[in-house]
């Protein structure tokens, strides 16, 4: 079954894959849903059986607290998908499509071909957000349920449906205030497709043709900071930045209810890390932006250690919300305003050495990314960076984001990127 939505409320989301502990917490909001809800000895099972596939939607970062789950089976190229439910009180918030178009996005992005599903032919709410999502009815099985009604099969062609396609759209301003050196802007974005941890946006201030702000300024690319579900298919969008130039400081003047053009989700996120290796998250300066998203989906089961580096205590970005966080924090300053004086590499070669195996994430001033490059090769590491180069256009049309590899040739940040192995980079040549 699944829950409707709709208007009320802007719950804080971090979907995650569930961890063998949740299925306590999934068998109780099961039990509040469903007609015929599973015990949690029997999700229990389903978690430790590798063609299972469960996310959950956790409120709470730091509490863990879970609000909503989907549950699928991944069989060759196809992904069945059994229950999708969330608690009463969260209901009517955009849940349950979060939950499944990440669902249909990862596994889209790990080959699934074609996903399917039964639903109650009386369940109006769930058909229609399963409409929303692009399913077709393709056959009625009668009888199908306990109490005999029928079931309606619906299908999706996941490669067809793009799922996590980007969109090009107006996005409201619903609050920007200063944090430190840094701005937090939140668009209210119609039709937002859920988006991997890594991924970025193109964002042009201003509405079109409208002075006094009317600048012919390409859009600037900007990290997903992350996203909240309003409702509808919309989400509060946040994005952290620093006003440094024309472009960042007329986005900056940006207030509440004025729009602005959005493009994306655009390039390629971060890959997992190796199952059972611990995540190194290293940022500098406007990288930090980049990471945090990472942190939080990680946070529930790869135990990341996250390592947040700038000059001076007010360029540190969004540090209350890493510390809200379950991950192991810590802070370098370059003036040892906050955490210990030094490097923000300084503290991920320490880690490295006292830490092995291990997964490093980065993402900075181009130094920075190099020197964690460098470490994490010294340690036979793997290492993955998020290229911050400017560009034009974010398709691959301008070509001015070229990055120089090390086998020869170039890659673009906005389409082969902006996450790279740095090993493939040739660091003498990339500015």
């Amino acid at each position: 079954m699944i829950e409707d939505e709709g208007r009320q409320g802007t719950p804080r989301l971090r979907i995650s894959h569930a961890l063998a502990a949740d299925a306590t917490q999934i068998a109780a909001i099961a039990k509040a849903s469903l007609r015929e809800p599973w015990s949690a000895q029997a999700y229990a099972e389903e978690l430790s059986r590798g063609h299972a596939r469960v996310w959950v939607a956790r409120e709470d970062a730091a509490s863990g607290g879970i609000v909503g789950y989907v549950l699928a089976h991944r069989i060759a190229d196809e992904l069945h998908v059994l229950s999708v439910a969330v608690e009463p009180p969260r209901r009517r918030r955009g849940t349950a499509r979060a939950l499944l178009t990440e669902a249909l996005r990862a596994e889209a992005g790990a080959g699934a071909r074609v996903a399917w599903l039964e639903v109650r032919v009386g369940s109006a709410a769930a058909r229609a957000l399963y409409q929303g999502l692009g399913f077709r009815e393709a056959m009625v099985r009668r009888r199908y349920y306990a109490d005999e009604e029928d079931a309606l099969v619906m299908t999706l062609a996941l490669q067809e449906a793009q799922i996590g396609a980007p969109i090009r759209a107006r996005a409201q301003v619903v609050d920007q205030r200063r944090e430190g050196q840094s701005r937090r802007i939140v668009l209210r974005t119609p039709h937002w497709p859920g988006f991997a941890p890594g991924q970025f946006l193109m964002l042009s201030p201003g509405p079109l043709g409208a002075a006094p702000r009317l600048d012919p300024l390409l859009p600037r690319p900007m990290a997903v900071y992350r996203a909240s579900p309003v409702g509808h298919g919309s989400a509060d969008v946040e994005v952290l930045y620093r006003p440094t130039g024309r472009g960042t400081r007329l986005l900056a003047d940006a207030r509440p209810g004025e729009t602005v053009g959005i493009v994306g989700p655009l390039g390629r996120g971060f890959p997992d890390p190796a199952a059972g290796t611990p995540a190194l998250l290293v940022g500098g300066g406007t990288g930090i932006a980049s990471l945090y998203e990472l942190a939080a989906r990680l946070a529930p089961s790869a135990s990341p250690r996250v390592l947040l580096g700038a000059r001076t205590a007010d360029e540190v970005m969004g540090l209350a919300d890493f510390r809200s966080l379950p991950v192991a924090l810590e802070v370098a300053t370059e003036d040892g305003s906050l955490g210990v004086r030094g490097l923000v590499t300084d503290l991920l070669g320490r880690a490295l050495r006292a830490a092995l195996p291990a997964t490093v994430y980065a993402c900075g001033p181009t130094a920075m990314m190099r020197r964690a490059a460098e470490l994490a090769a010294q340690s036979a590491q793997p290492c993955f960076v998020s290229l911050e180069n400017p560009m034009a256009c974010g398709f691959g049309v301008c070509l001015g984001c070229a990055v120089p590899q090390a086998e020869g040739g170039f890659r673009l940040v906005c389409r082969d990127g902006p996450v790279f192995d740095a090993r493939r980079i040739a660091w003498e040549k990339q500015v």
